[in-house]
């Protein structure tokens, strides 16, 4: 570092050195302790308008790896908590990090010991500019400059622009810091509030965002969640000074939202667009899945009691589309969806995830309090596949049409839980063979509108050995009768 005495050299034809002496004590003690006499010498200098004294200053551009010791001045963007560490010898060391940045660009800053209790004592903050003295070097995240006891992290008077930067989603990788992203709203979870080891209450909520490169789910914090109840899916939002780490529990990098963070709308236009897959390539343990389809059976809502004593509702649909068709099970609040969709009615489901039902064997989506269900203008062309009755095996759900060769009675009898309950068979018969129809409940009473040879079709009945081993088709209030 250029000594005072050759600094004043340079400014004596315009300051008395007994007034440069003061000012520079003036600015050591205005600092607080952020930089001795010869960094103050340069400040004052440089406020008199010698910003050419001491060592050249340089862009943040400019900062390589092989740069070594280098002087610049740069605006704090972001400020991260310091940490305590067991050095070789026994000695406990501080280590804490800043990324500050000016016109050109920004770098992270690697502050040890004394230099890393400023960040402990609050006399580094966001916004301030700093005239910083270290030694460039290669870091975990890229090229970064490590101030120690002696290097030099001054406040200066300096104005500086910190150049805009944005991410893609695609780019972010764990321990990214300082992350400015732009992305449209894909799903919005509910709060909810956790105790921490100190026995402080907090709170934390996602945002699944997503723009042209791909999807990531955004983490809030305590006072930052309240922006969840500010916005709705379809919006688009701006990220400033988020940091990415991975999930612990899904290996997936997330973006977290602090204090030191800033989340709010924005007016940007951001590609994207939601990736739809057919339904017959749907398998079970598929997750984030997205279908359009039309709705061709609806279930009613059911209560039941959750483990933890509360009620729960569930309800499903019946979807098709040009490729198949699957059964979708909503939970919760998301059954409310059913009392406003009617039949052959087009609608998206987003975010939905697969299972296989124990019974069944059958491949079912279900929509939880992530997913989003909504109607939609597409065309969707479903056609109902119909299977030819000799091709029917026991254990799957089937589609067949075909003509009334008998028809039974409608019997009543009572369940073993004491309520009543009808029930009717009838034949049904088409060119490769026929079987026997069971019809439960209030699909019993479709025997009082048919005759020997109506032509019907059943969708979605459920084959089963029945007496005498023979194959039948059970029709309950997942299956509908349409008479041709």
């Amino acid at each position: 570092m250029t000594d005072i005495e050759s600094i004043y050299k340079k400014l004596s034809h315009v300051i008395s050195k007994e007034d440069f002496l003061q000012h520079v004590q003036e600015k050591v003690e205005s600092m607080g302790g952020l930089c001795d006499e010869p960094m103050a010498a340069m400040l004052v200098a440089n406020e008199l308008g010698f910003s050419d004294v001491g060592r050249d200053s340089v862009k943040i551009e400019n900062i390589t790896a092989e740069s070594g010791q280098i002087n610049f001045v740069a605006k704090v963007v972001s400020v991260f908590d310091t940490k305590e560490f067991t050095r070789n010898d026994g000695t406990i060391g501080r280590v804490g990090n800043i990324i500050v940045g000016d016109e050109t660009g920004k770098i992270r800053i690697t502050l040890w010991d004394n230099m890393a209790d400023l960040i402990k004592a609050e006399k580094i903050k966001v916004g301030q500019t700093l005239q910083v003295s270290g030694y460039a070097k290669q870091g975990y995240s890229g090229v970064e400059v490590n101030v120690g006891n002696n290097g030099v992290l001054a406040e200066s008077e300096e104005e500086i622009d910190v150049a805009a930067s944005s991410q893609k989603i695609k780019d972010i990788k764990d321990g990214m810091g300082d992350l400015n992203l732009t992305g449209k709203i894909l799903e919005i979870s509910d709060v909810r509030t956790f105790q921490r080891k100190d026995g402080t209450s907090g709170q934390v909520g996602n945002l699944l965002l997503g723009d042209s490169t791909g999807t990531v789910r955004v983490t809030l914090w305590d006072d930052r969640t309240e922006f969840l109840n500010q916005v709705e899916y379809g919006d688009t939002i701006e990220l400033v000074n988020a940091y990415a780490r991975e999930n612990a529990f899904t290996q997936k990098v997330e973006l977290q939202v602090g204090n030191r963070s800033i989340i709010r709308k924005s007016e940007k236009k951001v590609e994207y667009e939601e990736e739809f897959i057919p339904i017959e390539d749907i398998r079970a343990d598929m997750s984030n899945i997205n279908i359009s389809g039309r709705v061709l059976d609806i279930g009613e809502i059911r209560t039941f009691e959750k483990k933890d004593g509360s009620t729960g509702r569930v309800g499903n649909l019946l979807l098709g589309d040009s490729t198949g068709k699957i059964r979708l099970t909503l939970w919760d609040e998301k059954t409310s969806f059913l009392d406003e969709v009617d039949f052959d009615e087009t609608i998206e489901v987003l975010h939905a995830y697969s299972r296989e039902n124990a019974f069944s064997q059958q491949i079912e989506l279900n929509l939880g309090g992530r997913g989003i269900i909504q109607k939609s203008e597409k065309e969707i062309e479903y056609k109902e596949k119909f299977t030819d009755i000799a091709d029917i095996i026991p254990g799957e759900s089937y589609s067949v049409q075909g003509k009334v060769s008998e028809i039974g009675e409608l019997k009543e009898f009572e369940r073993e839980d004491g309520t009543e309950n009808v029930v009717a068979n009838l034949r049904l018969k088409d060119e490769t063979g026929s079987i026997k129809i069971t019809l439960w409940g209030e699909q019993a009473y479709v025997i009082e509108d048919l005759d020997i040879d109506s032509e019907i079709q059943i969708i979605n009945a459920y084959a089963k050995y029945g007496l005498n081993e023979e194959i039948e088709l059970s029709i309950g209030n997942r299956s509908r009768v349409i008479m041709l």
